[in-house]
């Protein structure tokens, strides 16, 4: 009983160890909670037969013990071990589907994909960080606002609560006076995804000379979603035809209805230091701590340029992040917004765009494989393609430099 007592319990620990690795990833898909729930449940029915036969064990009397061959420790690979091979066999799946498409793979290695109904792959949870890192540089903008996930492009109902205008009443000890009710303000959008979709061309060489995987991922797909979720995302339009999207805001966040916090006396000014910290100041407290600038990279270069009277450079950057710093504020990047020396046109943003706008990310990113339409050029091509929605949240979170007229 003492041997089946062991096995038992090096069977759940291994299941408990399996259930962890699910658990530290995340629950981005609906698979991986039914796969985190199925372990569990597992674990309990073991843990209930261990009670079973620990409770047997002390109740039977007294017997002759026979010895028996110590069994060899099992051996438990560590979280990181068993994350680093299934990356290595994911990694390998992945190729074969870049190089093959769907229907030329193994089952081995087609069973290591997450596919959807339309044939197409998801970019896995391992190799996320290479789309997400790609995305924090390219396209900032989806990493600040409001992120929701769906598993589809179904709309999802966003809601929204305004506190900052609350208030508090003084309650005098002889309970003259009562207590004003200040409720916040609550509201509610729903919004629905458009499709963007692009054609990447690569050769087999290029797969095959690639580092690794999340080079090839970042490179091939990163800079062109990012860039195109941020021009969605920055105007309600697509970075290619400059097409209005139907289910995102007319204007998408520039035209979401800014609030100009400061507008400058004349273009020949440019963005003084003055200008930008009388931005942030004019947003409300509860959006500041988590503020951030974001202007175009003209607006970048610009503010790079300027220097102090000893000739130092008047803004520094932040060494971990690499970001510039106003203020001690970070300054993000936009390339869907206007330059700086651009007429009547809002091109410095501060606030917290979290609770300014909103980003429906609908399925994810999806990829499917071209592979004998270029064939006798030895390239491949893949289509990859994202639903996205937008929404508008509170419209004092953020505000606007707005420049002059001329």
């Amino acid at each position: 009983m003492s041997n089946k007592i062991s096995d038992l319990t090096t069977k759940r620990n291994k299941i408990l160890m399996d259930a962890h690795a699910i658990l530290s990833r995340g629950f981005s898909l609906p698979s991986a909670r039914a796969e985190y729930d199925k372990l569990i449940a597992e674990s309990d029915d073991i843990q209930e037969t261990l009670d079973l036969l620990n409770r047997l064990e002390r109740s039977m009397p007294s017997l002759p013990i026979v010895s028996a061959p110590t069994p060899a420790p099992a051996v438990i690979k560590s979280e990181r071990q068993e994350s680093a091979e299934r990356k290595t066999k994911v990694e390998a799946a992945y190729r074969s589907f870049f190089k093959n498409g769907l229907g030329a793979m193994s089952p081995e290695h087609r069973d290591l994909l997450t596919t959807t109904s339309d044939g197409a792959a998801l970019i896995p949870t391992e190799f996320e960080s290479a789309f997400v890192q790609a995305q924090k540089y390219y396209g900032p903008i989806a990493t600040l606002v409001k992120q929701m996930k769906q598993d589809s492009g179904r709309p999802r109902k966003v809601s929204i609560s305004d506190d900052t205008a609350s208030t508090m009443t003084y309650l005098s000890e002889d309970a003259s006076s009562a207590g004003v009710e200040a409720d916040p303000t609550l509201s509610s959008v729903i919004p629905g995804t458009d499709a963007l979709v692009t054609t990447i061309k690569y050769s087999l060489q290029e797969l095959e000379d690639a580092e690794s995987l999340e080079v090839f991922i970042r490179d091939a797909a990163g800079l062109r979603v990012s860039r195109a979720v941020e021009y969605a995302l920055t105007l309600g339009k697509d970075n290619g035809s400059t097409t209005a999207l139907p289910n995102s805001p007319v204007g998408g966040l520039l035209g979401s209805g800014l609030t100009t916090g400061v507008t400058q006396g004349a273009l020949a000014d440019g963005i003084p230091y003055a200008s930008l910290v009388a931005l942030a100041g004019s947003v409300d407290h509860a959006y500041y701590e988590s503020g951030a600038f974001m202007g175009s990279p003209s607006v970048f270069n610009y503010l790079v340029a300027q220097v102090d009277s000893t000739g130092r450079p008047l803004y520094k950057f932040d060494q971990v992040t690499g970001l510039l710093q106003i203020a001690g504020k970070p300054f993000y990047p936009n390339a869907a917004m206007s330059a700086y020396n651009a007429v009547s046109s809002p091109v410095v943003l501060f606030g917290d765009y979290s609770k300014k706008y909103a980003y429906l990310n609908g399925g994810g990113m999806k990829i499917r494989i071209l592979k004998e339409r270029y064939a006798e050029t030895l390239e491949i091509a893949a289509v990859i393609y994202q639903r996205i929605g937008a929404a508008k949240l509170l419209s004092g979170a953020v505000k606007a430099l707005v420049t002059a007229a001329s």
